[in-house]
């Protein structure tokens, strides 16, 4: 499952960098301006006089996050639709399917509310415990914890590529679906975490905290997000539409 979530990114990588790179970093850049456009700046120097509208600025936040939704999920519904039916986006973008991302948020928000609600069940449960444990331990527990988040949001993140095929599916479908490879998925959410840790860390290892490694972080992180859409992708076909692993 690793090795074919890994092909699926690399081996279309240009594909892959058509229908969501552009959509992934655009609402940054267009808050930095906007953002800068204001006036604002993080010199603690600078006068309260010289402050600009806290109005403007939430306006803008939020702009930024609406927008920062609407452009992800168009490149997520982008990319599972170029994986799962051939579908080619139209020069830099993917085509736009409005009902099919409009679908795919708010399968997004219902699965962050379920996510939400298990992590802040489970971590009132896990931290009576973790001031009992030594550190060490401790720290394995809060990874084990982390780990096991991300396995149940891809457990019940089926709904996602079904709402870009405009496909019906519940949360419980999704995670009857993947009840069959429950285990075996432990592995490539495993090996994705630790090797972008790895690789983030040696950014900051050469960067110091220079701005230009902002670049390569960035990048990988643009990765990571190909790799977990990948892997929702390569579950919903094998899962759900019966699919074999190359």
């Amino acid at each position: 499952m690793l090795r074919h979530v890994v092909a699926q990114v690399f081996g279309n990588f240009g594909q892959a960098a058509r229908l969501t790179l552009l959509l992934t970093f655009l609402p940054m850049g267009l808050l930095l301006v906007l953002f800068l456009s204001t006036g604002a700046t993080l010199d603690p120097s600078m006068g309260q006089g010289d402050m600009p509208n806290p109005g403007m600025i939430f306006l803008l936040v939020l702009a930024g996050i609406v927008v920062s939704a609407i452009t992800y999920c168009w490149a997520a519904v982008g990319w599972h639709r170029f994986v799962l039916l051939e579908e080619y986006g139209n020069g830099l973008v993917p085509r736009w399917h409005g009902g099919f991302v409009l679908s795919y948020i708010g399968r997004a928000i219902l699965l962050g509310i379920v996510v939400f609600l298990i992590a802040f069940v489970s971590s009132l449960v896990l931290g009576g415990l973790l001031f009992a444990l030594p550190g060490v331990v401790s720290l394995l527990v809060v990874t084990g914890w982390v780990l096991g988040m991300s396995w149940v949001i891809t457990r019940l993140g089926l709904i996602l590529p079904a709402a870009a095929l405009g496909e019906p599916m519940s949360i419980g479908e999704s995670w009857r679906a993947t009840a069959p490879v429950a285990t075996d998925l432990l592995v490539p959410l495993f090996i994705i975490a630790l090797a972008m840790s790895v690789l983030g860390g040696l950014v900051n290892l050469v960067f110091q905290g220079s701005v230009l490694g902002f670049i390569p972080q960035g990048l990988l992180y643009w990765i990571q997000i190909l790799l977990n859409l990948s892997l929702m992708t390569t579950l919903y076909g094998t899962q759900v539409q019966g699919r074999t692993l190359n």
